[in-house]
């Protein structure tokens, strides 16, 4: 008896292929039709369809063609970059305000728009303001498919901060933003985010972990493996807040020699516990000297064998809208 469960159907089989050649020129962004089938490996026949299915719909462009060295001239795609656009909205504070700055990116990352707005606290207000910023960029940019929200983990809580859980609330706030607007929407933490991005830069680290540490505020973890965020069970995980050194304050203290002593110690329980072979710490008031004193308060062999690669940058917006436009890219999928 065939286990039906386990059977690929021609209709997942067309998809797969579809997204083979998405890919690939996605990737090459310009490719010949031979270069095509020796990426996907597909039939001539087949990709032909593909192809021609992609170029109705406005995915590719037919670019042509090109002389070869053999003499015979080749056909020529390109990707379209233009076809689906990316919103993204990072909410931050900065001198005590709280900003939402919205972007828009076609699928090659590329920034198209940028606007910088001071919103209000009141989470009521700050919702509403936020689906009017959408509804305005949307309207300016009709070929907007995916909005993402990254907001700090300190928000997480709130009605639109409860978004990044998966939980029925977050759940209610996506589908009646998604109803509105008919594209997807999702909310992620900024850390988690910035993680990812941090791991797009790295490009040859395998594991990394991201964490902001700021005297007088609330501290956040994430962490990438392969390209992938790992999340727990209900959307969150790095919640260092809750280390049992904080004392259940779960703020970084603002006053700079405590700020420092326990961030060391953040530091070393994260890298033992998961080991990351690179860390980012997204902080602007640290103390200098800050890595060389963790060095020197490294215990035992074992615990230095553990020590990851750490930079210390200010990258965090840069990293996260890097990081949001990946997960974007995504959902699109």
């Amino acid at each position: 008896m065939v286990d039906t469960s386990l059977t690929i159907t021609s209709r997942q089989i067309r998809e797969q292929n579809l997204q083979l050649v998405r890919q690939a020129l996605h990737d090459e962004q310009v490719c010949t039709s031979s270069k095509l089938k020796e990426l996907t490996g597909l039939s001539v026949v087949t990709l032909n369809k593909i192809i021609s299915l992609l170029i109705a719909s406005g995915e590719v462009l037919d670019a042509g063609k090109v002389n070869m060295p053999n003499g015979r001239p080749a056909s020529t795609y390109r990707f379209n970059e233009m076809n689906k656009l990316m919103l993204i909205l990072s909410i931050y504070k900065r001198s005590g305000n709280k900003y939402v700055g919205y972007s828009v990116h076609n699928l090659f990352g590329e920034c198209i728009e940028r606007k910088e707005e001071l919103i209000e606290e009141s989470d009521s207000i700050q919702t509403n303001e936020l689906k009017i910023g959408m509804e305005r960029f949307i309207s300016r940019h009709p070929k907007i498919s995916v909005i993402g929200v990254s907001m700090p983990s300190d928000d997480v809580g709130g009605r639109v901060g409860s978004a990044i859980r998966h939980d029925s609330q977050s759940k209610r706030l996506s589908s009646h933003l998604e109803k509105q607007f008919n594209i997807p929407v999702f909310f992620e933490t900024d850390i988690n985010a910035a993680t990812l991005g941090c791991y797009k830069r790295c490009k040859n680290q395998e594991y990394v972990s991201g964490v902001i540490l700021v005297p007088g505020k609330i501290p956040g973890c994430g962490f990438c493996y392969n390209g992938a965020v790992l999340r727990g069970k209900d959307g969150m995980a790095g919640e260092i807040r809750y280390f049992p050194m904080y004392n259940d304050i779960g703020v970084l203290p603002s006053e700079s020699m405590q700020a420092d002593d326990l961030a060391i110690r953040t530091i070393r329980a994260v890298m033992c516990v998961l080991n990351p072979g690179y860390m980012a710490i997204y902080s602007e008031t640290l103390r200098p000297g800050f890595i060389d004193r963790l060095k020197k308060q490294l215990g035992t062999p074992a615990e230095e064998a553990l020590l990851p690669k750490i930079e210390i940058t200010d990258n965090l917006r840069e990293d996260t809208v890097s990081g949001m436009v990946s997960l974007c890219l995504e959902a699109l999928k």
